[in-house]
């Protein structure tokens, strides 16, 4: 419980979810990832995210993103095709229900961290620094 307090304070950012997370991540670690945020281009305040993860001899996997606000609140949503997402509420600081998953954006400096906290075990989504974007 307290490691989902101290997260919940973490995301109480005067920027949005949106503002702590454009731009290009990266992971060096194990399970090397980079991670770019961009919004759309027609400015309706909707990003877009890719995740790759490299691995070995090759075997890369791409996972795609899109973070939306809406009445004062954000979701994250993980899109798997067309038709199929897995959505979560993401937390800004307040109280909140963690009933199917709550995502929690910590972005401080050149570091960020997207977990998503409910019921079972915490998910990871990504952990890493910042990285300049490249084309």
């Amino acid at each position: 419980m307290a490691c989902v307090l101290l997260a919940a304070c973490a995301t109480g950012s005067v920027a949005s979810p949106a503002q702590r997370l454009a731009g290009c991540w990266i992971n060096r670690d194990a399970g090397a990832a980079r991670m770019r945020w961009s919004q759309t281009p027609d400015g309706n305040g909707v990003y877009h995210g890719s995740k790759t993860s490299f691995g070995i001899a090759g075997g890369n996997t791409t996972e795609r993103y899109v973070l939306a606000g809406a009445d004062g609140a954000w979701r994250l949503c993980r899109v798997e095709d067309v038709d199929v997402s897995n959505c979560w509420s993401v937390a800004q600081g307040e109280g909140g229900s963690l009933t199917g998953g709550r995502a929690f954006i910590d972005a401080g400096g050149d570091n960020l961290r997207i977990a998503v906290i409910g019921e079972g075990p915490e998910r990871l989504i990504f952990q890493g620094r910042r990285e300049a974007c490249r084309n």
